[in-house]
């Protein structure tokens, strides 16, 4: 059975781009009629050839307490560039630089091995309620990984994620509504969504600048087939701002199954369940907690079974914000004690007309992980970053 290669990544692109083509044409047909019988209603809204959203941080990682001390000084830069074809068709990038290659133990890194890669690189397609992605995608399962609060609040979620995978997701819209409009809307959904995938062996499983090298079949026990044999399925129930924020209760549920390359190593099945909200609480004061549980059957291809928990707040008032995280990760029947871990963070909004607006924040983190002791001190500055052609140009 021949495995996926940078040829098999351009098919699953490619089948993006014949599945948009009938529906461009379409589209462009039913454009001429309408406009021909509706000469002087509004032009409608028009999506900007190119959009790019991202984030850009540096960080510093001081190891204290027990030693050999660890510490680094990093940068990440995550860039999404997406390109709208049509109205149906888009070709979307998510690039990230950071550290590929843990830091050296005992030692300060400063910006060491800093590479960049491409997390996901798909053709989207949308079909009335639906939404497909065909190529590098990150497969839907938790949120933690991206919502838990704080500078450390992620680490345990990041661990079970699976990104960067090659293989086809689907979102369906069940319902949405609106409530209000322009800056103050507020939108609920019902999503059903799902994906088929495996591990990328493609040259896009490797970095630039510091190589990570190329991805091997033997480096994941579950996950790594020749074809997508691994999936996820799941509901999602969001409110959202118009910042696609949460601003109300949100929640979803998921499984997933992460299928053994070997004879003799057994699947992985997976469950999540995840809760979100923001509650306000008057004098510019607003409460955003989240709990997100996740129980991993042969976690990793191995007998065991495996509970991971995420729990955490954080609460904004104007430019301030503060957050505490509890997270906790137990492979159950080891001999090994329970990872477990506990942060706390403070954190400020600035703004200039020079820079635009930008955060600072400073955290703690204390817990064992990986059997390690791990006592951290953290500091980031971080700026989010817009820009769209034809547009209003960077934000």
């Amino acid at each position: 059975m021949a495995s996926i290669s940078s040829a098999s990544f351009v098919t699953l692109l490619t089948l993006g781009l014949f599945a948009a083509v009938p529906v461009s044409s379409a589209a462009a047909d039913a454009v001429a009629v309408d406009e021909a019988a509706t000469a002087e209603d509004p032009a409608p809204d028009v999506l900007p050839l190119i959009e790019i959203e991202g984030s850009a941080e540096v960080q510093a990682d001081i190891g204290i307490g027990k030693r050999p001390r660890t510490s680094a000084i990093y940068a990440t830069v995550e860039p999404e560039l997406t390109v709208n074809l049509s109205e149906y068709f888009r070709v979307h990038g998510h690039f990230i630089f950071e550290p590929v290659r843990d830091p050296v133990e005992g030692r300060m890194n400063t910006f060491r091995s800093q590479g960049i890669y491409a997390e996901e690189l798909f053709a989207g397609v949308s079909l009335g309620e639906a939404t497909f992605q065909f190529g590098k995608i990150n497969p839907e399962f938790g949120v933690a990984t991206d919502e838990a609060p704080g500078i450390y609040g992620f680490t345990f979620a990041e661990g079970y994620d699976f990104k960067g995978a090659l293989g086809a997701q689907a979102k369906v819209s069940l319902s949405e509504f609106t409530e209000g409009s322009g800056e103050d809307a507020v939108t609920t959904k019902q999503i059903l969504f799902g994906s088929v995938f495996t591990a990328d062996p493609s040259v896009l499983s490797r970095s630039f600048l510091t190589d990570r090298g190329l991805y091997r079949p033997g480096d994941y026990r579950v996950g790594n087939n020749d074809l997508p044999e691994s999936f996820t399925a799941g509901y999602a129930y969001n409110t959202l701002n118009a910042d696609d924020e949460v601003a109300g209760p949100t929640a979803r549920v998921a499984m997933r199954r992460l299928a053994a390359r070997q004879a003799g190593v057994p699947d992985e099945w997976d469950i999540l369940a995840a809760v979100q909200t923001s509650i306000d609480l008057g004098d510019d004061l607003a409460l955003r907690p989240i709990a997100e549980l996740a129980y991993l059957v042969h976690e990793g291809g191995h007998k065991r079974d495996a509970g991971s928990a995420t729990i955490g707040a954080e609460l904004q008032q104007g430019p301030w914000f503060a957050s505490l995280v509890g997270a906790m990760h137990d492979t159950f029947g080891s001999s090994n004690p329970s990872d477990y871990l506990l942060t706390a963070s403070i954190g400020r909004e600035f703004e200039t007309d020079t820079t635009g607006a930008f955060r600072v924040d400073a955290a703690y983190s204390y817990g064992r992980v990986d059997a390690a002791q791990e006592s951290v001190i953290g500091l980031r500055l971080y700026k989010d970053f817009s820009l769209s052609y034809p547009g209003a140009g960077p934000e």
